[in-house]
């Protein structure tokens, strides 16, 4: 049988776009599909071996965050690639990726497929630069023959923006692995590690301590609990200093812990009472889904990813963005409640087995991919 082939294009070596990348590398069927991947160095270049470990080639193309002169030598390396290697379609996750890959593909004749994990122009960020974002993908629209979204939300903010036509978007939510959401190590054996008591209140939070998560609201809303409340970040990021310093005015000095970056977040997690994440935007979260998958409970902002995670579930809670009066009130009823808890985790283990597996994430993938390529 000949197989499809198949061009990724991806920046970000961490967060959840590059876990969904890796996560195709690793269950897409390769006697059906031959798979290359072009991602960028520049944040993380162990991303490129962990692609290469999964057995797809990859190819260096280093591309910047924001708008750079060398945009241009970025996408000649991928035109060239395209040339090279006659693929029969090419997806490309991320804006500066969806853009800079989108455009040769067209010109070659290519079927073009984008997931954005989130649209630029819906951020913090100032009216002329959604406006400016919002123009680069509507151009960028006219070259796509998909837009593969992450969220029922998503879908809906690229029809407003008049991005491409209502027949050309697909939504397919992120997926984990079940089989892979289980604790490696005792929660007791992970709270010792920390200093935290076996019995005290204990929260975590997963993921890059930066502007888009929003730290310092679970700091603030930490500060408004019993004094016995531990919060755990497992991250590293620019603000992580800044976020040490907060608890430290706060007097929370010794009760919130910033060990950087971890490579055990699902221990972390699963030692937690209750996952938070108080994110000013998402797509759709992996550190979410997998606190649902672990069985804890979670408070969340109420943004788009988040929302759509939940779904008006007993597996948790949403809050105001950057309310921490919010946001403690609803980590204090978790808290002073087991069985609350107790309830919220079995209801996020259910949803994520019915609505978030892998297995049926990727076969969904691979019927697209199969479609546009024909």
């Amino acid at each position: 049988m000949t197989r499809i082939p198949i061009l990724l294009v991806t920046r970000p070596g961490i967060g959840g776009a590059a876990r969904h990348v890796q996560m195709i590398c690793e269950l897409i069927d390769r006697d059906a599909f031959e798979v290359v991947v072009a991602a960028s160095p520049l944040e993380d270049p162990r991303f490129l071996d962990r692609l290469a470990a999964t057995g797809v080639r990859v190819v260096s193309v280093p591309m910047r965050r924001g708008p750079h002169p060398a945009d241009g030598l970025a996408m000649w390396r991928l035109l060239r690639l395209m040339r090279r290697r006659r693929f029969s379609l090419v997806h490309a996750h991320t804006s500066k990726p969806g853009l800079l890959a989108r455009l040769p593909a067209a010109t070659l004749g290519l079927p073009t497929l984008y997931t954005p994990h989130g649209f630029y122009f819906h951020y913090d960020i100032p009216g002329w630069k959604k406006w400016f974002y919002r123009q680069i993908e509507r151009f960028a629209g006219r070259c796509t023959t998909k837009l593969v979204c992450v969220t029922e939300e998503e879908s809906r903010q690229a029809l407003e923006a008049r991005l491409v036509p209502r027949e050309a978007l697909v939504v397919l939510p992120n997926a984990v692995r079940l089989e892979e959401c289980a604790a490696k190590r005792p929660r007791e054996e992970v709270r010792r590690e920390f200093g935290i008591p076996a019995h005290a209140p204990m929260l975590a939070m997963v993921g890059r301590l930066a502007a888009p998560k929003d730290p310092f609201t679970l700091v603030r809303a930490a500060a408004r609990l019993d004094p016995a409340v531990h919060v755990l970040f497992a991250g590293d990021g620019p603000q992580k200093e800044e976020v040490a310093a907060l608890a430290r005015e706060l007097g929370l000095g010794g009760r919130v812990h910033v060990p950087g970056h971890r490579d055990d977040p699902m221990d972390l997690t699963a030692a937690a009472d209750v996952s938070v994440l108080s994110s000013k935007w998402e797509g759709l979260p992996f550190a979410l889904l997998e606190a649902m998958a672990l069985s804890v409970p979670v408070v969340a902002s109420d943004v788009s990813g988040c929302r759509d995670a939940l779904g008006g579930s007993a597996a948790g809670r949403l809050v105001p963005v950057g309310d921490a009066d919010a946001m403690a009130r609803a980590l204090g009823e978790f808290l002073a409640n087991p069985k609350l808890r107790a309830e919220a985790g079995a209801a996020g283990r259910a949803r994520v087995e019915e609505k978030y597996s892998s297995g049926k994430w990727i076969a969904r993938l691979e019927t697209v991919y199969r479609d546009a390529a024909t």
